[in-house]
């Protein structure tokens, strides 16, 4: 076998039969973050009205992003919201701590323990402002939009992953439907 590592792959094509198509199912993205949401369906557990509820579907959903983006980023310190942040202050550079805390729909607290967190990792950092010395900006280092360019394609990877049981236009339906909600 020597240094081959995909000895054992199946092919879409039956060796024996070469017309006939393997009827292998593909494997489940999600399988190995499901375990992170509760099963409502067939549940010996009485869920009342929450599966009939757009918010706790949306929740069951949001459990399923988290796990597949830390899967991804293969760094339990990097969550969602970590990396909105830094996205978000890399795509605008010098933007204040409240600005970045109202786009993100964050508390003080919570948007200073994000900004502590990247700054920390070198990633970004604060500055005075020329207009206003008493003010900070907040930018990306060089380290920070490096960071940036391979967690933006992980965090791609995680949510095609979530969607997968979905056709391209249920996805783009979805997100349409999301954000008459949210805009």
């Amino acid at each position: 076998m020597g240094n081959n590592h995909f000895a054992c792959r199946s092919s879409d094509a039956n060796p024996s039969f070469p017309d006939m198509k393997n009827d292998v199912a593909a494997p489940d993205p999600l399988a190995d973050v499901r375990g992170r949401a509760p099963a409502v369906s067939g549940s010996q557990i009485d869920f009342g009205v929450l599966p009939e509820l757009t918010g706790f579907s949306l929740k069951l959903t949001w459990v399923l992003a988290h796990g597949l983006v830390a899967r991804e980023l293969r760094d339990a310190g990097v969550t969602p919201l970590r990396f909105s942040m830094l996205e978000v202050v890399g795509r605008n550079p010098g933007l204040q701590q409240m600005q970045l805390a109202e786009a993100l729909a964050l508390t003080r607290p919570a948007t200073t323990l994000a900004l502590d967190f990247w700054e920390d990792r070198g990633c970004i950092e604060r500055r005075k402002l020329p207009e206003d010395r008493r003010s900070f900006g907040v930018y990306a280092t060089d380290t920070g939009m490096e960071e940036l360019g391979w967690m933006r394609q992980a965090i791609k990877k995680a949510d095609a992953a979530l969607t997968s049981q979905l056709t391209e236009a249920e996805t783009k339906e979805f997100r349409r439907l999301m954000k008459k909600i949210h805009l």
